[in-house]
């Protein structure tokens, strides 16, 4: 029997607990609703109900407060997210911070702005180690000019200059050393797809690339699914880009119902998806695909939208004597999916089927 799907209140409160970011959600007057507990233990904050209804200019210095008021304003009027923004944060003792921000707003069921949502990553320490980088590099060429008009002096200045050099190249590679790996941390957190909240294509491919090994190995089954939002080209041309996210997002939204935690679920770019399916043969691939069509009808007869939410399905079972790359299952995953879609409109019976 499958596990009950969590709740969607269930996976918020899950993610706001452990996300290391500070997530948080305003009302219109840029107060808190609701906020993660990362974000209140910056903030000095026992638990991130204390937080509600309290707004920047209790946690933050005027002068960030004024701002991220000004900014989150904004987004309200003009429904314009804000992306990737570094912000200085002032605080009351004096200490200054660095977030990298990223702010949108908050709709309500009829997509109506009724506050903002954001997520703070916190680049104090690649600020610091940038603004250190950046001094040695000054230091180190006012260091060079200073030994080279040296060189013609004496040799003695001569070696001091050499030991020098080195001590500064050594201490700039060092830092350049802490760089790259600050640099390979924020590269680690950029496998999630910024609209849907599911993996992209590049964090799909570097996880379910492993679980297929891994399947391999242990003779496990597995299936690999290629689905294709039908028709988003024909929603953002008739109801504007907005109504295409929205589609996304609900797409997105009815492939988490359909599938466990135990599954992986990405966006590969537009309108195309793709699933890791772990312990599911061949048999069960009738089953996934009513799963997925029961959860598109509950969305469709709830969603109030002019127009209905379809998936072209391709989905292929792993073939133990025959051991093909992700890449390989996803090709064929495509061109059944393909398959489908063409038999929406010259109807030849079901395209969803075992590896070959």
């Amino acid at each position: 029997m499958l596990p009950i799907p969590p709740t969607e209140e269930n996976l918020l409160q899950v993610f706001l607990e452990h996300i290391p970011d500070g997530v948080y959600f305003k009302d219109r007057e840029s107060r808190f609703v609701r906020i993660s507990r990362s974000l209140a233990a910056r903030f000095g904050l026992k638990d991130p109900s204390e937080a509600i209804q309290k707004t920047d200019f209790d946690m933050f210095g005027e002068e960030h407060a004024k701002q991220a008021f000004h900014d989150e304003q904004e987004i309200i009027r003009t429904g314009q997210p804000i992306v990737e923004k570094e912000e200085k944060e002032t605080w009351p003792d004096g200490r200054e911070t660095w977030v990298l921000s990223t702010k949108l707003p908050l709709r309500d069921s009829q997509g109506k702005i009724v506050g903002t949502m954001g997520i703070s990553r916190d680049i104090t320490e690649r600020k610091r180690v940038d603004g250190e980088l950046q001094q040695y590099r000054v230091h180190l060429e006012e260091l060079v000019a200073s030994r080279t008009a040296q060189l013609v002096r004496t040799n003695e200045l001569l070696e001091r200059d050499i030991a020098a050099r080195k001590l500064a190249e050594h201490e700039l590679a060092l830092k350049a050393h802490e760089l790259a790996q600050s640099n390979a941390i924020l590269e680690n957190l950029s496998l999630l797809d910024d609209l849907t909240g599911l993996y992209n294509r590049k964090g799909f491919l570097a996880l379910a690339e492993h679980r297929v090994k891994l399947a391999y190995r242990s003779g496990e089954p597995f299936s690999v699914a290629f689905l294709d939002l039908d028709g988003l080209k024909g929603i953002n041309d008739t109801f504007g880009h907005q109504a295409g996210n929205n589609a996304l997002v609900d797409a997105a939204n009815v492939l988490r119902d359909s599938f466990r935690q135990s599954d992986i679920l990405a966006r590969l770019g537009g309108d195309e998806f793709a699933v890791f399916i772990a312990e599911a043969e061949e048999s069960k691939i009738a089953g996934i695909v009513g799963r997925i069509q029961q959860n598109l009808d509950a969305c469709n007869s709830k969603s109030g939208c002019p127009f209905t939410l379809s998936f072209s399905i391709g989905i292929v079972s792993s073939n133990p004597d025959r051991h093909s790359d992700l890449e390989t299952l996803l090709g064929r995953a495509d061109k059944l999916m393909y398959e489908q879609k063409r038999n929406k409109q010259y109807p030849r019976g079901n395209t969803a089927g075992k590896e070959v």
